[in-house]
């Protein structure tokens, strides 16, 4: 089949291979899916830094798909032909790929492949973030949530979750997205660019936020934690989707496999739960029209590979990228 990898050698250098080994189910809580259309997300070529690199070495990108299952065991509740969609076990820039039957939820007959794949990463992760942050579903009514990077694929799931929750959301952007994210709901739209702009500020004051959720901060970009914490009340979480701290993502890590809280105070990390309860949760929210996903879609083959990451790092996409395998 063919696939796009992470290099052998250095997994920074991806390489594409036509003739990689179609993976098979290895045990009865797995299934073959065809993949239809694959979604790119920036842990993707992260990941190889924070795992060293050498569990992916070689191994096909990616984990948002949604396919056409295509092998499955005797007793499995997914039969051969079922739609679904969810999160890749084995990487899913591929034309087949591997899934667990608990990562994956059927793909509703309203709603095309092409939003369905990218809604397992960040649209999930926006669900679950907003929990923790304490503006859930049934928490979010009348708080206020404050959202760095809110064009970005996970930031404008958040915006449109929160307002679905009840929330008041406070948004931060480049002056290019200014428009599409007042289309998610935003409530305060604020440019980054505007000379002087810093957090707290007359729009988004100090003491106000309920929760903040910070897409941008990370090693390789400003760092707004410093000032922005200071918009939130008393006792309210910072929630970041990456750290340039190495110490931030070992305290996460306890708490992750341990249950034991050694993160800062009021200070969060998040990876996410892929479930089918709550991958039904958001194909609901889009037949509902409460979620909606800007998709830029490439066709799959090497160059449009290679084309959405280096879009995806330049951090001036609106919505997600889909590769597309198959009409």
């Amino acid at each position: 089949m063919k696939a796009f990898l992470y290099g052998q050698e250095d997994p920074d250098k991806y390489l594409w291979h036509d003739h990689f080994d179609v993976p098979e189910p290895e045990n009865k809580k797995q299934v073959q899916v065809k993949v239809i259309t694959a979604a790119v997300n920036p842990v993707d070529y992260k990941l190889p830094h924070l795992l060293r690199g050498s569990r992916v070495k070689g191994q096909p990108i990616g984990y948002d798909f949604a396919g056409r299952v295509t092998r499955t065991t005797d007793d499995c509740e997914y039969q051969e032909g079922d739609m679904v969609f969810g999160k890749a076990l084995k990487g899913c820039l591929a034309e087949y790929t591997l899934t667990g039957v608990d990562h994956i939820a059927r793909v509703p007959p309203q709603i095309e492949p092409k939003i369905a794949a990218a809604l397992p990463v960040a649209s999930l992760f926006s669900l679950q973030v907003l929990r923790l942050g304490g503006c859930g579903e049934t928490q979010g009514e009348g708080k206020s949530v404050l959202v760095i990077g809110a064009s970005s694929g996970v930031g404008s799931s958040v915006v449109q979750i929160a307002k679905a929750n009840g929330c008041k959301v406070y948004a931060v952007c480049g002056p290019s997205s200014i428009d599409f994210v007042k289309s998610l709901g935003a409530d305060v739209v604020m440019d980054y660019s505007k000379e002087g702009f810093e957090l707290p500020n007359d729009d988004c004051p100090a003491g106000t936020m309920d929760m903040v959720f910070d897409s941008v901060t990370s090693p390789v970009d400003p760092n707004y934690e410093p000032t922005a914490r200071r918009t939130l009340k008393a006792g309210c979480k910072y929630i970041c989707g990456h750290s340039p701290s190495k110490m931030d993502w070992a305290r996460y890590l306890v708490w992750y496999y341990t249950g034991i809280n050694v993160q800062r105070k009021n200070y969060s990390l998040l990876w996410t739960n892929t479930n089918p309860a709550d991958l039904n949760k958001l194909s609901q929210l889009v037949m509902d029209g409460k979620l909606k996903i800007n998709i830029n879609d490439l066709p799959f083959n090497e160059a449009n590979c290679r084309k959405a990451y280096e879009l995806l790092k330049s951090r001036r996409t609106k919505g997600k990228i889909v590769l597309v395998m198959e009409k």
